[in-house]
């Protein structure tokens, strides 16, 4: 699970990165990739997922996960649902 704390995104307690407007960055500093409009894409420009209706969905699968449950992985902090939907894409569970 991941809690968002500000802009910090931490796990376990130890941070493992940060939002920065609309990109996501390791805790190194190095950008993950970013957010734009309903979609989430890596820091080459490749989209990686989009929301739709209730769901985040996986651009190069059928996988799909609810938005509302997106939110017990990634939780806390004001971001928005394409924001967590990176977090988690981004960084993992």
């Amino acid at each position: 699970m991941i809690n968002v704390s500000g802009k910090d995104l931490m796990r376990a307690g130890q941070k493992i990165g940060y939002i920065q407007g609309n990109d996501i960055f390791s805790h190194e500093g190095r950008k993950l990739g970013y957010v734009q409009g309903n979609h989430v894409f890596n820091r080459d420009g490749q989209k990686l997922a989009y929301l739709q209706d209730d769901h985040i969905y996986h651009a190069h699968d059928s996988q799909k996960t609810r938005i509302e449950d997106n939110h017990q992985q990634v939780s806390g902090g004001e971001i928005s649902d394409v924001q967590r939907a990176a977090v988690r894409v981004l960084l993992g569970d």
